[in-house]
């Protein structure tokens, strides 16, 4: 089973290559990292003979989410070496800004075949692999578990829409879920998942989310950071309100423009602005020309020289910075949940304090979401995208009666944090576990 899917993968890269070979040329991806990915040029990254921890996430946010533990890690064994991998261009440039700190060990998560993940774990030599989120990856795992290395889950999450293709290779993932040592699953209906789909339960614990502990780790940065952003965007130079829309979808920022028109139409809410923050980097211009093009103002946090000072649409178009500054709004509007996406996460904002907005689409968060509408701590509108006019009404209508009224936004804000206190303590659980079994390789 190994070497067919092995041969399906290759294959797979093969079909694919147009495709990398544009994005390559097009958004300037993948060729500068492609010796890392296939295990070479790694020579920055060789053993000192210090123990290892290999930290491995996808992307920006999955990255972002590491900042507790990594934290943790350094503070329990401070001798220890710190090594972080990612796939995507954007989580390497946070996992470089972020984890400099604990020495700037990071590479792109090599290409899941055998002779490749051998030649990284050569150089790297691990004593435990750390995966975020749900990151299964055949191969890789099958060698570290091959020479010893055990594999941690970390912030597991298995969506309902994963399930459904996981379970067509129910028999397999089973062999596959044996080479990890624990599953720390974010949720109840995560665990269940997982155990559906082959891994043990006793290897199984739902430790919650260690996201929600980031506020102890990036306090300076935060205020740096602020600082920094609200030059730039002028965020507290003006006197209108001001709604954040953080990881917007395409589709969604036509929705969220066409609100804005209606509410500065509003008496007394004509100087609202609206602050973009697109979920993907390579849409950061198109949707500033989109706002343009809508007949407004655009001024953007990488540009901080040009736009007007006065502009009704902010862009943020930098990485890593979307938490920082949900600190300035007065209502916030979550992507992901105008369009079939499935939403992104709405903890961010709620520990912050501040009054959420979302669309029908939470399927990402099932637990999350009842627990905020439970505790009236969230304002969700219906309308779903195959009727745009609607979504423009009640997403205004909402936004309207939230921004004219200060004790209820208030309450929804103070409401929202409340479920945000409750879910912290995850990087304590998870770090139980992690030690529990760095001990037991530590001392054979």
């Amino acid at each position: 089973m190994y070497l067919f899917y092995s041969a399906m993968f290759t294959l797979w890269v093969i079909f694919m290559w147009p495709y990398f070979l544009y994005n390559a040329v097009k958004h300037k991806k993948y060729l500068p990292s492609m010796k890392e990915r296939f295990g070479f040029d790694l020579d920055r990254l060789k053993s000192d003979g210090r123990r290892t921890f290999w930290i491995h996430s996808c992307s920006v946010g999955e990255t972002l989410s590491v900042q507790p533990l990594a934290a943790a890690l350094h503070e329990k064994y401070p001798d220890a070496r710190l090594v972080f991998s990612t796939i995507t261009k954007s989580g390497q440039a946070i996992a470089q800004e972020r984890f400099a700190q604990y020495g700037g060990h990071v590479f792109y998560f090599p290409v899941d075949l055998a002779p490749i993940a051998n030649r990284v774990l050569d150089v790297l030599k691990p004593t435990m692999l750390i995966t975020i989120d749900t990151e299964i990856w055949p191969n890789v795992m099958r060698e570290s578990k091959r020479r010893n290395i055990p594999i941690i889950m970390v912030n597991g999450r298995i969506s309902a829409e994963s399930f459904r293709y996981y379970r067509y290779t129910q028999g397999w993932m089973g062999r596959v879920l044996d080479n990890y040592r624990y599953f720390l699953m974010k949720a109840g209906e995560d665990a269940e998942r997982i155990q559906r789909m082959g891994a043990w339960p006793s290897r199984i614990v739902v430790t919650g989310n260690i996201k929600y502990d980031r506020a102890h780790v990036e306090s300076n940065l935060l205020s740096e950071q602020a600082q920094t952003i609200d030059k730039a965007l002028r965020l507290t130079q003006s006197k209108g309100r001001l709604i954040i829309a953080g990881s917007t979808h395409d589709d969604e920022e036509s929705t969220l423009l066409a609100v804005l028109r209606g509410l500065r139409g509003v008496s007394g809410l004509e100087d609202t602005r609206l602050l973009i923050v697109p979920r993907h980097p390579e849409r950061f211009t198109a949707v500033a020309d989109l706002a343009e093009r809508s007949g407004f103002g655009v001024r953007r946090r990488s540009r901080p020289n040009d736009g007007r000072d006065d502009a009704e649409v902010l862009i943020l178009d930098t990485l890593g910075e979307l938490a920082t500054t949900y600190q300035f709004a007065d209502v916030v509007f979550v992507g992901g949940t105008l369009i079939p996406h499935g939403g992104q996460s709405i903890m961010e904002p709620a520990a912050c304090g501040k009054a959420v907005v979302i669309g029908p689409s939470m399927e990402n968060f099932p637990g999350i979401i009842d627990d905020f509408l439970a505790d009236n701590a969230i304002v969700q509108i219906e309308a779903d995208e195959k009727n745009k006019p609607a979504q423009i009404e009640q997403l205004q209508k909402a936004f309207e009666q939230l921004l004219s009224n200060d004790p209820e936004r208030e309450r929804l804000g103070n409401a929202a944090l409340a479920i945000f206190d409750a879910s912290r303590g995850a990087t304590s659980r998870v770090m139980e576990k992690i030690s529990k079994v760095y001990d037991e390789v530590t001392t054979r």
